[in-house]
């Protein structure tokens, strides 16, 4: 759990100084980019394909479980090779946080600049402020984790990035994390395989939560395999679940030849009438 503390105390550090350089403004980032983003509501969902396999690619350097992943890592050229993959990657997911991940919140505009795939802000996003910049960023959807959230502040998190034109993915690690996600009406939730008190990795977990909901109504929901996805199979298997969309990070930004894997499952999933 030290990483996880280290980079909330890194949060507030970066909140205080947003919060200065928005000093003249009504709020952070009440400007012309996050007004944008409210004519372009739901844009990340809507490149969502209903009955095909979906696959959100990642851009990090670097995670707390592997360390360094990709030094070399050149975003612009990473956003293009993405780009050229838009029959089954539905959007981009780009790590902001610094310290582990090696991001920088620019990054979404790096990308944004090279692609018209949506754009995912994945960070530790725990108030307004980082709400504002996001949408000031150009987000089209940012990552909210439940279990680091309490009930009243993930709603209001939620509803503020809803009113910013953003979509909001939210990432469960169990029941609690989901009856919180499902009170405040989230369609997009993520079930991450990881845990991350211990950043241990089980590719069946999703398998469980799936059968431990099966009591919930979730055909109006989009739900997401997040971590562990490294194989087709494993796609094509939790395809037949009902799950249709993946994110994807460590697997690609560890490719010594990303356009050759990115070919290999389009090949896989085309053969299968996948996508």
């Amino acid at each position: 759990m030290g990483y996880l503390k280290e980079i909330l105390l890194g949060k507030k550090k970066e909140t205080k100084k947003l919060k200065e350089s928005y000093k003249d403004c009504a709020h952070p980032g009440s400007n012309s980019a996050a007004i944008q983003n409210s004519k372009n509501k739901g844009r990340f969902l809507k490149n969502i394909k209903n009955g095909k396999v979906n696959i959100i690619a990642e851009i990090k350097k670097a995670s707390p479980s592997k360390g360094v992943i990709n030094s070399n890592l050149d975003i612009e050229k990473t956003a293009l090779i993405y780009d050229r993959f838009k029959s089954f990657i539905c959007g981009i997911s780009v790590l902001t946080e610094p310290l582990y991940f090696g991001g920088e919140p620019e990054n979404v505009k790096i990308v944004k600049e090279k692609t018209l795939l949506p754009v995912l802000r994945k960070d530790f996003i725990f108030n307004e402020t980082l709400v504002y910049e996001s949408a000031a960023l150009g987000t089209d959807c940012i990552l909210l984790i439940s279990s680091l959230l309490g009930s009243g502040k993930l709603k209001k998190l939620y509803n503020l990035a809803c009113s910013l034109g953003m979509d909001v993915l939210v990432e469960v690690h169990g029941e609690e994390d989901l009856k919180k996600a499902l009170d405040i009406g989230a369609s997009f939730i993520g079930i991450n395989n990881r845990n991350l008190r211990n950043m241990s990795v089980n590719k069946r977990l999703i398998y469980d939560f799936l059968d431990n909901a099966r009591s919930r109504e979730l055909s109006d929901k989009i739900i997401v395999c997040e971590s562990a996805v490294r194989d087709v199979e494993y796609i094509k298997d939790l395809f037949l679940n009902g799950i249709n969309t993946f994110l994807i990070g460590e697997y690609f930004m560890a490719s010594d030849n990303l356009e050759k894997t990115l070919s290999d499952i389009e090949l896989e999933l085309k053969e299968g009438n996948y996508i």
